[in-house]
């Protein structure tokens, strides 16, 4: 299996896309330390890949509060000696134009979506380098692509603000054998949209196990030669 050995850290780890991601990195080896927030998605995920079970780690972690985010890396690395991938997939929507969104939904959009990246940046960046490896994910959304993101403003800011930040990233760390890329996923076929928008016609969505296998082609060794990359994804 070509993940074999690499200890990968995924947020969002519970929900649909991160379902996809953890089972797929379970089933080609990696072992995976997933954050959580609530005990239920966290049993759900155990379940979800119960074969791999065995090589899943978690940990109830708020991931928009520094000291918390910092001891969990470091307990991680003390048990398990290194952090490869760092996958970002935790975040969340607010509807609302710019000018109509509260301070709480902008406040609620930036922990969620950007907090929640550079925190994890901060502690896991100097392991990665000591290493001299490592792989980072972070998605943003399709949604915004060509200007779009009317009507979902705090939304689109800190989406596009993730997909700066990973080529600033890239950058910042090219003199190390660290490559760090976006994925940006269209509407996926997840049961919570499919509630949100029961009108809509799921057929060209995106399913959860294609950006993952997205994510998978990021992380391998035949992506070698792309050291940034923004990915739209979009069915």
């Amino acid at each position: 299996m070509d993940f074999d050995g690499r200890v990968a850290v995924v947020t969002g780890g519970t929900g649909a896309l991160g379902c996809a991601v953890v089972r797929d990195l379970l089933e080609s080896g990696a072992r995976v330390v997933a954050p959580y927030r609530r005990e239920e998605g966290w049993k759900a995920l155990q379940v979800h890949v119960a074969k791999q079970a065995d090589r899943l780690a978690g940990g109830l972690v708020d991931l928009a509060d520094a000291s918390q985010v910092e001891d969990f890396i470091q307990d991680t690395v003390s048990r398990v000696g290194r952090v490869d991938f760092l996958v970002c997939l935790a975040g969340g929507f607010a509807a609302g134009k710019s000018f109509e969104s509260d301070e709480q939904a902008w406040d609620r959009m930036i922990d969620m979506n950007l907090r929640s990246v550079f925190l994890l940046l901060r502690p896991v960046v100097p392991v990665m380098i000591r290493q001299n490896f490592g792989r980072i994910i972070t998605v943003s959304s399709g949604a915004i692509l060509g200007g779009g993101g009317s009507g979902m403003a705090a939304y689109a800011v800190t989406k596009g603000a993730v997909s700066q930040l990973t080529g600033i990233l890239a950058k910042e760390l090219a003199e190390y054998d660290i490559r760090a890329h976006c994925v940006m996923p269209g509407t996926m076929d997840t049961e919570s949209n499919r509630q949100a928008m029961p009108k809509a016609n799921p057929a060209g969505w995106v399913k959860t196990e294609d950006v993952a296998r997205v994510i998978h082609f990021l992380l391998g060794d035949q992506s070698r030669a792309v050291r940034s990359a923004v990915v739209p994804v979009l069915g």
